[in-house]
């Protein structure tokens, strides 16, 4: 996106606003909200997730029925999703239906009204969730092991929240939450649409209208001192499931994108990662092996996963650390490391086609740092490079004493 195209402002409640002017019969709009699993009180686990859901159930002026209908009806979507560290309710919709969409995710967000009724059919729903998550190994285990890599700090905890937490929860508690937290200071409504921005200034003028209130202390102290653990769980699974990982660089971390291509070279999504062409390719002791890398505002985490057969565990984890010890030890040849920085940028390229998961990043960027990202310097950045500063960060990240490792058998 050219820089002309984007327009941002703070209301004067104090909510922001970002309008990109993108081409095309399709608009997408959506508030993004600063509130995420981590913000949470001990006695409040699952929450910010449980209000994502009680969203949808009803405002001061429409019902569940209502506010699914509003953007059904033309054939667009009311979208919702909660991390750590955010929950950002969006919409697509045709061009000429955004006004529709601006003030439905504008209504949700800022006047839901939460009851004891619509609260106990989505605790019903919420606790299906956790049954479901909890029958996938795969998934359940990557919980477990952050749990274990931030040592009980609320960053570590499990988006979906625990079945105890969520049994005693009532709309009084969760209404509390909710006007605690959605406050206009952590918001920001984003819009990318093929519209003037006299117009979105006019509907931000007309619905975002939510009186400004004090922005509330939340428990998101930075993790302390990292310890590595060594855990395994008896889940009596078909097959062994692992991860081997630990802490990373922070969003703001001036080693984020060197550790970004880090994970990227070892297991990324292309199928010539180190990891899938040792563990699959060449020793055929895998399905699955991947790489991933989250960075938050304070701190991050990275992990590689795998599933294999028990027997098979011992060497695939060998394998693992084999390739972990090269990155930290091998510098890479002059070809290799422009390769692996082709590849990453043009994977961050032709991820940028897609509109939806732009503007979605767009937002968080533009709430986490005031502008946002621009390719130009991303490509700058990654590559300056060196295969010198890949080994550091990878000797320094990578070194074995910092492994956490968990496995579910």
């Amino acid at each position: 996106m050219k820089k002309t195209d984007v327009t941002n402002w703070v209301l004067p409640n104090g909510l922001k606003v970002l309008h990109v002017r993108c081409k095309g019969d399709v608009a997408y709009c959506g508030m993004y909200v600063g509130v995420g699993t981590r913000h949470e009180l001990p006695a409040e686990h699952g929450y910010a997730h449980l209000t994502e859901h009680m969203l949808f159930k009803g405002t001061k002026k429409r019902t569940a029925a209502q506010i699914i209908n509003r953007l059904e009806a033309v054939g667009g979507e009311l979208n919702a999703y909660t991390t750590k560290e955010e929950t950002v309710v969006y919409a697509v919709s045709l061009k000429r239906d955004l006004a529709r969409a601006f003030e439905l995710v504008a209504d949700v967000t800022q006047h839901t009204t939460i009851t004891d009724a619509n609260l106990q059919k989505e605790r019903e729903v919420v606790m299906d969730e956790i049954d479901s998550y909890l029958d996938s190994p795969a998934e359940s285990i990557i919980d477990d092991f952050e749990d274990a890599v931030f040592d009980g700090y609320s960053i570590g905890r499990n988006i979906l929240g625990s079945k105890q937490s969520l049994q005693v929860v009532t709309a009084q508690l969760l209404d509390a939450f909710y006007k605690r937290m959605y406050v206009p200071s952590r918001q920001l409504f984003f819009v990318m649409a093929d519209v003037p921005t006299k117009q979105v200034e006019q509907w931000a003028a007309r619905f975002l209208t939510q009186e400004m209130a004090p922005e509330a202390s939340v428990p998101a102290s930075a993790p302390l001192a990292y310890q590595a653990a060594v855990l395994q769980k008896e889940k009596h699974t078909s097959q062994a499931h692992c991860l081997i990982g630990g802490r990373a660089p922070s969003v703001f971390d001036s080693n984020k994108p060197v550790f970004s291509l880090l994970i990227n070279i070892l297991g990324g999504p292309s199928t010539n990662s180190r990891l899938n062409m040792s563990l699959r390719e060449r020793h055929a002791l895998v399905y699955q092996v991947e790489a991933q890398y989250t960075p938050y505002t304070d701190t991050g985490i990275w992990s590689v996963y795998l599933g294999c057969d028990h027997l098979d565990l011992p060497k695939a984890i060998k394998l693992v650390q084999n390739e972990l010890y090269k990155l930290a030890t091998v510098p890479l040849t002059e070809n290799t490391l422009r390769r692996a920085k082709r590849q990453l940028l043009a994977q961050q390229l032709i991820a940028s086609e897609n509109k939806e998961s732009w503007v979605l990043n767009a937002a968080k960027t533009y709430f986490l740092h005031g502008k946002l990202a621009d390719y130009a310097q991303i490509e700058q950045k990654i590559n300056a490079i060196t295969a010198q500063q890949l080994m550091q960060v990878a000797a320094q990240y990578f070194d074995p004493n910092n492994l956490s490792q968990l496995v579910f058998k």
